[in-house]
Protein backbone atom coordinates (compact mmCIF):
# COMPACT_ATOMS: atom_id res chain seq x y z
CA UNK A 1 0.00 0.00 0.00
CA UNK A 2 1.58 3.36 -0.98
CA UNK A 3 -0.27 6.68 0.20
CA UNK A 4 0.94 9.70 -2.22
CA UNK A 5 -0.06 13.89 -1.22
CA UNK A 6 -0.45 15.72 -4.32
CA UNK A 7 -2.11 18.83 -4.90
CA UNK A 8 -5.08 20.00 -7.84
CA UNK A 9 -2.11 20.82 -10.28
CA UNK A 10 -0.70 16.99 -10.31
CA UNK A 11 -1.82 15.00 -13.24
CA UNK A 12 -2.56 12.38 -10.39
CA UNK A 13 -5.91 14.81 -9.73
CA UNK A 14 -7.42 13.05 -12.54
CA UNK A 15 -7.41 9.67 -10.69
CA UNK A 16 -8.79 12.07 -7.51
CA UNK A 17 -11.72 13.39 -9.91
CA UNK A 18 -12.46 9.80 -11.47
CA UNK A 19 -12.51 7.93 -7.75
CA UNK A 20 -14.75 10.37 -6.61
CA UNK A 21 -17.02 10.73 -9.09
CA UNK A 22 -17.51 6.59 -8.97
CA UNK A 23 -18.46 6.96 -5.67
CA UNK A 24 -19.99 10.21 -4.70
CA UNK A 25 -22.05 11.05 -7.99
CA UNK A 26 -22.57 8.05 -10.18
CA UNK A 27 -23.06 5.29 -6.43
CA UNK A 28 -24.40 7.77 -4.32
CA UNK A 29 -26.16 10.30 -5.99
CA UNK A 30 -24.44 13.43 -5.11
CA UNK A 31 -25.60 16.67 -6.77
CA UNK A 32 -22.92 17.36 -9.93
CA UNK A 33 -21.58 20.00 -7.91
CA UNK A 34 -19.11 17.33 -6.37
CA UNK A 35 -15.77 19.29 -7.30
CA UNK A 36 -16.15 23.25 -5.11
CA UNK A 37 -13.47 25.96 -4.43
CA UNK A 38 -11.36 23.39 -2.51
CA UNK A 39 -10.77 21.72 -5.34
CA UNK A 40 -8.80 24.50 -7.25
CA UNK A 41 -7.14 26.21 -3.70
CA UNK A 42 -3.90 25.57 -4.01
CA UNK A 43 -3.52 25.01 -0.75
CA UNK A 44 -5.80 21.89 -0.58
CA UNK A 45 -3.61 18.21 -0.01
CA UNK A 46 -5.29 15.50 -1.51
CA UNK A 47 -4.30 11.76 -0.85
CA UNK A 48 -4.19 9.24 -3.31
CA UNK A 49 -4.17 5.68 -2.03
CA UNK A 50 -2.68 3.28 -4.23
CA UNK A 51 -1.79 -0.60 -4.33
CA UNK A 52 0.39 -1.92 -7.63
CA UNK A 53 -0.08 1.56 -9.00
CA UNK A 54 -3.79 1.50 -9.01
CA UNK A 55 -5.47 4.33 -7.19
CA UNK A 56 -7.99 2.69 -4.58
CA UNK A 57 -9.09 5.60 -2.77
CA UNK A 58 -8.92 9.52 -2.11
CA UNK A 59 -9.31 11.88 0.42
CA UNK A 60 -8.80 15.99 1.10
CA UNK A 61 -7.40 17.93 3.76
CA UNK A 62 -8.84 21.84 2.90
CA UNK A 63 -7.74 24.57 5.15
CA UNK A 64 -10.79 26.59 6.10
CA UNK A 65 -12.14 29.93 8.06
CA UNK A 66 -12.74 27.75 11.31
CA UNK A 67 -9.61 25.10 10.51
CA UNK A 68 -8.26 22.17 8.89
CA UNK A 69 -10.64 19.50 7.54
CA UNK A 70 -10.74 16.43 6.21
CA UNK A 71 -13.44 16.02 3.50
CA UNK A 72 -14.29 14.18 -0.06
CA UNK A 73 -13.07 10.59 1.75
CA UNK A 74 -13.77 7.74 -0.49
CA UNK A 75 -13.11 3.99 -1.16
CA UNK A 76 -13.47 2.47 -4.17
CA UNK A 77 -16.77 -0.01 -3.65
CA UNK A 78 -14.24 -2.79 -5.00
CA UNK A 79 -11.85 -2.00 -2.14
CA UNK A 80 -14.38 -1.37 0.95
CA UNK A 81 -13.93 -3.55 3.92
CA UNK A 82 -9.97 -3.45 3.74
CA UNK A 83 -9.17 -0.63 6.13
CA UNK A 84 -8.53 1.88 3.64
CA UNK A 85 -10.55 4.33 4.91
CA UNK A 86 -9.18 4.54 8.36
CA UNK A 87 -5.18 4.65 6.80
CA UNK A 88 -6.63 7.77 4.72
CA UNK A 89 -7.96 9.40 7.64
CA UNK A 90 -5.31 8.92 9.93
CA UNK A 91 -2.93 9.93 7.04
CA UNK A 92 -4.74 13.00 6.67
CA UNK A 93 -4.98 13.43 10.70
CA UNK A 94 -1.04 13.30 10.51
CA UNK A 95 -0.58 15.66 8.18
CA UNK A 96 -2.90 18.45 9.79
CA UNK A 97 -0.49 17.81 13.00
CA UNK A 98 2.24 18.44 10.64
CA UNK A 99 1.19 21.50 9.76
CA UNK A 100 0.13 23.30 13.35
CA UNK A 101 -3.81 21.67 13.53
CA UNK A 102 -4.71 21.78 16.87
CA UNK A 103 -7.77 19.75 15.88
CA UNK A 104 -9.79 18.65 12.55
CA UNK A 105 -13.31 18.58 11.39
CA UNK A 106 -15.35 16.66 9.10
CA UNK A 107 -18.67 16.43 8.18
CA UNK A 108 -19.70 12.97 8.14
CA UNK A 109 -22.33 11.23 6.06
CA UNK A 110 -24.51 9.83 8.43
CA UNK A 111 -23.77 5.97 7.90
CA UNK A 112 -20.10 7.12 8.86
CA UNK A 113 -20.19 8.62 12.06
CA UNK A 114 -19.48 5.54 13.64
CA UNK A 115 -16.42 5.14 11.81
CA UNK A 116 -15.16 8.30 12.70
CA UNK A 117 -15.90 7.84 16.04
CA UNK A 118 -14.04 4.92 16.04
CA UNK A 119 -10.83 7.02 15.48
CA UNK A 120 -11.58 9.62 17.60
CA UNK A 121 -14.01 12.00 16.37
CA UNK A 122 -16.74 13.50 18.80
CA UNK A 123 -19.62 15.43 17.78
CA UNK A 124 -19.46 18.93 17.83
CA UNK A 125 -23.32 19.73 18.51
CA UNK A 126 -23.77 21.27 15.38
CA UNK A 127 -26.89 20.61 13.41
CA UNK A 128 -26.54 18.64 10.80
CA UNK A 129 -25.84 19.76 7.05
CA UNK A 130 -26.67 19.05 3.70
CA UNK A 131 -23.65 19.10 1.32
CA UNK A 132 -24.42 17.69 -2.67
CA UNK A 133 -27.70 16.44 -1.50
CA UNK A 134 -26.32 14.05 1.47
CA UNK A 135 -26.99 14.75 4.76
CA UNK A 136 -23.54 14.98 6.93
CA UNK A 137 -22.56 15.29 10.57
CA UNK A 138 -20.39 17.97 11.76
CA UNK A 139 -17.45 16.39 14.30
CA UNK A 140 -14.44 17.04 15.27
CA UNK A 141 -10.77 15.41 16.77
CA UNK A 142 -8.38 17.04 19.01
CA UNK A 143 -4.96 16.35 17.71
CA UNK A 144 -2.95 17.66 20.47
Amino acid sequence: MKTVFINCNDNAFEEVRRIRTEVFTLEQGADKKEFDEYDSDGSTVFLLLYEDKKPLATGRLAKTQTGFKLGRIAVLKSERGKGLGKVLVTALCDKAESLGAPFVLVDAQLHAVEFYKKLGFTETGEDNITDRGITHMPMRKDLI
